[in-house]
């Protein structure tokens, strides 16, 4: 190209201020369609703005509008409820190595000493985090360390706030070489360290105090959201790219049922061909004509002479149906889950792309659990039940991280289901407590279980060939 042949260093500096030019002097237009301006792509207005810089001026209309869907909206009500259980279900478990510290684990995670508001057990509190994660794209939470005399099992608590908490127009430059973010400091070498916190809801404040945001230490505070780019500060509620359908098709479909209510109700019209007749009418006593303002069932309207009523036939499409299913697909897709979880609607799937479809829901769900709760949340989780375990026992050791055990996946069909996964154990591809993990149990539990209903069925002489008897009695040989 002439200009960096000549000048390389102005050449490459101007690459993106002015079109380049070729070696015969003629100008490169872009080669992707999608980057061409054309007829086509003349409303297409698309900007290199940052991720924060685009979250810092939409966030608050976007959390908005997304929780006024779930209260108002089915589809996004149930598609936030359809990721909430069947990432969480009854609950993610930890399984400890120390039994003794399996039991208390136990005794305080799946009672609610765990939440700082009294009301959930710890499974409770993954669902609530969850569900604030999609549905108001993060959610922060606070691990308040309690005293003694509290009376409490682990010395800990669990709180959950609103993302609201976090001052989002807190951003600034600092004199340190630090700044801050949407409310999150960071160190001069991009560190975070605290968080600018409301001690109350700024939009439900319970106390008659001014609102002012706080520096608080990162210590103890948990920020999470999904990280969908790379500086990512603050996180989005999920389906942003739905929102506008799920909004414009519930609107149509309150239109199509009102519709249908009005016409239910207007059984017909009365003509009169005398003025005379319609201002003697007992039916119609008024001086200037207007339409019914309410419809009631049954009603029927006067018209003077020289009134005809007409109504207006709006565009439909060729089938609603297919439109509104399409339109299903659309919002299930942005989600990140299947038509039948958004819709329940069963009848386009047979078992086998029934299964299909599952499967690459489950990998997203994989995602969710893997990639987004555990190492934000259930690993920093297990650390801080360390350190409260230390506080009431002093010799137990604080260096261990638990085994976490996904719910029990539903099988569909348990006689196709169930061999593959025993072959899978046989062949040894997959150990025999992952097998049982899998399907939501605790693998020394059930080991126990079965080994004390053995000896119980032994004490009172029965005598069983269950395939589990035998193997109690190989693995004791």
């Amino acid at each position: 190209m002439i200009i960096l042949a000549v000048l390389p260093a102005v050449g490459t500096l101007s690459m993106t201020a002015a079109k380049i030019i070729d070696i015969h002097g003629r100008p490169f237009n872009a080669q992707y369609d999608a980057a061409k301006h054309t007829r086509r792509t003349a409303g297409w207005n698309a900007f290199s703005t940052g991720v924060n810089t685009e979250i810092s001026n939409d966030l608050e209309t976007l959390r908005n509008r997304h929780r006024d869907l779930v209260r108002n909206n089915p589809w996004a009500r149930r598609a936030v409820q359809a990721i909430t259980t069947n990432t969480i279900g009854a609950g993610i478990h930890a399984q400890w190595h120390d039994q003794e510290r399996q039991n208390r684990w136990v005794n305080w995670f799946e009672s609610t000493e765990c939440d700082a508001d009294g009301r959930n057990n710890g499974y409770g509190l993954q669902s609530l985090v969850m569900r604030s994660i999609v549905e108001s794209g993060e959610c922060l939470i606070r691990f308040r360390t309690r005293r003694p005399e509290d009376n409490l099992t682990i010395p800990l608590q669990i709180q959950v706030l609103e993302s609201d908490y976090l001052d989002h127009q807190k951003t600034q430059s600092l004199p340190n070489g630090g700044w801050i973010t949407q409310g999150v400091e960071f160190s001069p070498i991009g560190q975070r360290i605290a968080y600018w916190l409301f001690n109350d809801h700024p939009c439900d404040p319970t106390r008659n105090v001014v609102l002012n945001s706080e520096r608080r230490s990162i210590d103890g505070i948990l920020h999470l959201y999904r990280v969908d780019r790379p500086g990512q500060v603050r996180g989005v509620p999920w389906g942003t790219g739905s929102m506008l359908r799920l909004k414009m098709l519930d609107d149509w479909h309150d239109a199509q049922l009102e519709a249908c209510r009005l016409t239910a109700c207007m059984m017909g019209f009365r003509r009169f061909s005398d003025q005379q007749l319609f201002d003697d009418s007992e039916a119609q006593i008024k001086t200037e004509y207007q339409l019914y303002e309410k419809f009631e069932p049954g009603a029927i309207e006067d018209l003077p002479p020289g009134v005809d009523m007409q109504f207006n036939t709006p565009l439909q499409p060729s089938n609603n149906e297919n439109f509104t299913d399409a339109m299903h697909y659309a919002i299930a897709s942005d989600y990140g889950i299947t038509f039948e979880s958004l819709t329940g609607n069963m009848s386009k799937v047979n078992f086998s792309s029934g299964r299909m479809g599952r499967l690459e829901f489950e990998r997203n769900i994989d995602v969710w659990r893997w990639q987004l709760l555990a190492p934000q949340f259930l690993q920093p989780l297990a650390k801080w039940f360390l350190l409260a375990e230390t506080i009431v026992y002093p010799n137990s050791t604080a260096s261990e991280q638990p085994l976490w055990s996904a719910p029990a996946r539903t099988l569909v069909d348990p006689a196709r289901e169930v061999p593959p996964i025993k072959e899978m154990v046989k062949a040894g591809l997959l150990s025999l407590p992952e097998a049982i993990r899998k399907q939501g149990y605790d693998p020394i539990v059930l080991a126990n279980e079965h080994a004390e209903y053995l000896r119980y069925l032994s004490e009172l002489g029965i005598n069983t060939d269950t395939v589990i008897k035998d193997n109690v009695n190989r693995n004791s040989n």
